[in-house]
């Protein structure tokens, strides 16, 4: 197991986010979890999205960047991480869960201090 699935780093990018005023504790955001069970059957965090209006958001911002003169595409102005992210969101969707920042964080550390979860 790799750092508690990224627990840290995790922690550390809600923290930063929080500090920066981008995200607020009480802020809703979506979760993905390990198809897979560990101990005393917890699924571990594996990825976070923001919430479902700001994703929605996020999209149609990427999308009128990709709208060229004439409605058409400009894939020379994009970014491919961006578009690979708005896509893997839409693979992930179906499976996330809404919690708040504030629970994300308290679940990152009860579960990220060292433990092994297999």
């Amino acid at each position: 197991m790799r750092d508690a699935y990224g627990y840290r780093a995790m922690i550390s990018e809600l923290n930063d986010l929080v500090s920066e005023g981008d995200l607020f504790p009480e802020d809703e955001i979506q979760i993905l979890r390990d198809t897979e069970a560990y101990a005393g059957g917890y699924r571990p965090i594996v990825d976070w999205y923001y919430g479902k209006d700001d994703m929605a958001d996020i999209a149609d911002e990427l999308l009128a960047t990709m709208e060229g003169a004439g409605g058409r595409l400009a894939f020379r102005d994009i970014d491919p991480e961006e578009v690979a992210d708005c896509l893997q969101y839409v693979i992930d969707e179906p499976a996330l869960v809404t919690m708040t920042v504030s629970e994300v964080l308290r679940e990152l550390w009860e579960h990220g201090r060292g433990k092994r979860l297999k």
